[in-house]
């Protein structure tokens, strides 16, 4: 099955608590917690899809803008079975409400995913 992680991948500069440093960490743990999300699904049998993993497009392109990556993603978004939507953000909301819109299961925990699966 093939399952769409979505997660936030940054957080907000116009919070005043956080510094440019934070969002690039921030940055970082978000796409190491998508990506130990995929891989405990890719041994479950899932084929995941995890849009963080865009940015080394960004690196070799040097020149990618946001709706670059959007569309990669959504493109791929479209042709899952499933959305696994693993924090919160704004991006997040886009992602599971394109979702709803293609009426592609969005589920909240890993456990509400395998029990669809089995079903």
């Amino acid at each position: 099955m093939r399952v769409y992680v979505a997660g936030a991948l940054s957080t907000s500069i116009t919070d005043g608590n956080r510094s440019d440093s934070k969002v690039v960490t921030d940055y970082i743990q978000n796409v190491h917690d998508m990506c130990m999300v995929s891989a405990r699904l890719t041994k479950k049998g899932y084929a995941p899809y995890v849009p963080g993993l865009d940015f080394l497009l960004g690196v070799v392109m040097g020149d990618f803008c946001e709706g670059d990556y959007r569309g990669i993603g959504m493109a791929f978004l479209e042709v899952c079975e499933a959305v696994l939507a693993i924090s919160d953000s704004y991006g997040v909301r886009e992602e599971v409400k394109r979702a709803e819109d293609l009426m592609i299961p969005v589920f909240y925990n890993e456990k509400e995913l395998d029990e669809f699966r089995e079903a």
